[in-house]
């Protein structure tokens, strides 16, 4: 049997999960070593470059920078 993953359904403890899984990828990275976390960057970087314009790449962009601002501190 599978684990569950449940969400919380507040928008400020699901707020705060975002921020812990967007943590938890740049220690994810960070432990992957150099040039694998680097893969791992520029794939979320072509995946945000076939994404259309809009909010939602908006979003996506911003997010992978803070992962990528996270990772490299």
């Amino acid at each position: 049997m599978s684990p569950v993953i449940t969400s919380a359904h507040d928008v400020e403890s699901l707020t705060k999960e975002v921020t812990c899984m967007k943590m938890l990828l740049a220690c994810m990275l960070k432990s992957m070593g150099q040039v694998d976390a680097g893969k791992a960057i520029l794939r979320m970087e072509r995946q945000l470059s076939s994404l259309e314009e809009g909010d939602d790449k908006a979003l996506f962009s911003a997010t992978l920078q803070q992962i990528k601002t996270a990772y490299l501190a």
